[in-house]
């Protein structure tokens, strides 16, 4: 990976590249932002960048044998860590990373910006994959082994905010008795949700979302941009991959929004006689999607409500919504306002915790609807 191919992040780029150069080489750093603005492919850029054997003054030079090998990641002094499936038996130690790390590496290569969503996605699981105890032994274990070519071993440990508390443990351990020339690289879009010894020991570096303009720039350069582009790019909030995910799943989209019209109208029309006839197939739609649809449903079915309370403000700037949503939001903005999108937010925010913690699909989504039918009935403008 190159940092000419990363989109944005210029002073990041030149605060690494500096750094790198005068061998001012933080032994432990953490980059951080939300999914998609680029922390993944910094760090391999990063990594190829201090171990190349002939560096450029703005670059790797992509013809050393170590570029070569970063390349293709296949490093012997390039280690992952990243969620997995325990797919063992109860009786082994269970899996490792390295048991996944052919499927990571193409993932990876296929699409740097790739999320914890996409991976699961390839892993085909709907159980939310982590890292888990043993991948901690067997992080000690690698770093107590000597450099095999480079000058840095290097350790990246994508979505760190989703190791088990005892491999955080294991990890805070390792960093606060750094072996030499050796390199963690932490990645995280929810730095919230690692250790607060773990961030306090390592030098913190936020990614900011992607600015438009370098987002425009790139659907020009790969010829996709058109008259929806500025819709796509508006709702992607700087970051890559959803920019992608928008342009690409269009007709997913388009599902999620006729779904959530379908809950909302079903809900407000609730009532004894309705309950069979307009509640059922919506549920059976709901409970018919896996664990990684549904929540991708309940992601956009809260932009849909964000979206309909702003426009319910008259604050046109600020509406990120495409034509098939406006035309909804014209008769249903209304029954969004200041008195229920809170409790609105958090109800479907629960209802997202509940199906990622993988509680029966069937009663998180019955008492999800039974909440908006109270909300919308209650808290209605006059």
């Amino acid at each position: 990976m190159f940092f000419r191919d990363i989109v944005g992040q210029d002073d990041i780029k030149s605060r690494l590249i500096r750094g790198a150069a005068a061998r001012r080489v933080a032994h432990a750093q953490m980059f951080h932002g939300i999914s998609g603005v680029g922390c993944l492919p910094m760090a391999l850029a990063y990594a190829q960048y201090i171990n190349c054997e002939n560096p450029l003054p703005d670059d790797s030079c992509g013809q050393c044998p170590s570029c070569r090998k970063y390349a293709g990641l296949v490093h012997p002094d390039l280690h992952f860590v990243f969620p997995i499936i325990n797919k063992k038996s109860s009786g082994d130690d269970g899996s490792v990373c390295d048991d996944f790390l052919p499927q990571f590496r193409n993932e990876v290569l296929k699409n740097p910006y790739l999320s914890l969503q996409d991976w699961q996605e390839a892993l085909q699981e709907d159980k939310k994959p982590i890292i888990y105890t043993r991948e901690g032994d067997e992080i000690i274990r690698k770093l107590n082994l000597k450099a095999f070519e480079a000058q840095y071993k290097i350790m990246i440990i994508w979505c760190a905010e989703q190791m088990h508390e005892a491999c955080a443990n294991k990890v805070l351990k390792v960093i606060e008795e750094p072996q030499g020339q050796t390199l963690f690289i932490l990645i995280s879009d929810n730095i919230e949700n690692i250790l607060p010894t773990i961030r306090s020991r390592v030098q913190q570096i936020f990614f900011p979302p992607i600015d438009v303009e370098h987002l425009r720039r790139e659907l020009k350069s790969k010829g996709l941009y058109n008259e929806a582009s500025e819709f796509y790019i508006k709702n992607a909030k700087g970051s890559l991959n959803q920019l992608y995910k928008n342009i690409n799943n269009d007709d997913t989209n388009a599902y999620y929004l006729r779904l959530f019209i379908d809950m909302m109208r079903g809900c407000w029309n609730l009532n004894e006689t309705t309950f069979g006839s307009q509640w059922r197939p919506i549920l059976e739609q709901l409970t018919s999607l896996g664990r990684t649809s549904q929540t991708a449903f309940l992601q956009n079915a809260q932009r849909e409500l964000r979206e309909n309370f702003v426009y319910n403000l008259s604050v046109d700037n600020l509406v990120y919504m495409n034509a098939d949503e406006l035309d909804f939001a014209q008769r249903f903005a209304r029954f969004v306002n200041e008195r229920n999108i809170e409790q609105f937010m958090n109800e479907f925010a629960l209802a997202e915790a509940h199906i990622e913690q993988n509680a029966n699909a069937k009663y998180v989504f019955l008492d999800l609807m039974l909440k908006i039918n109270e909300l919308l009935k209650l808290n209605m403008n006059p």
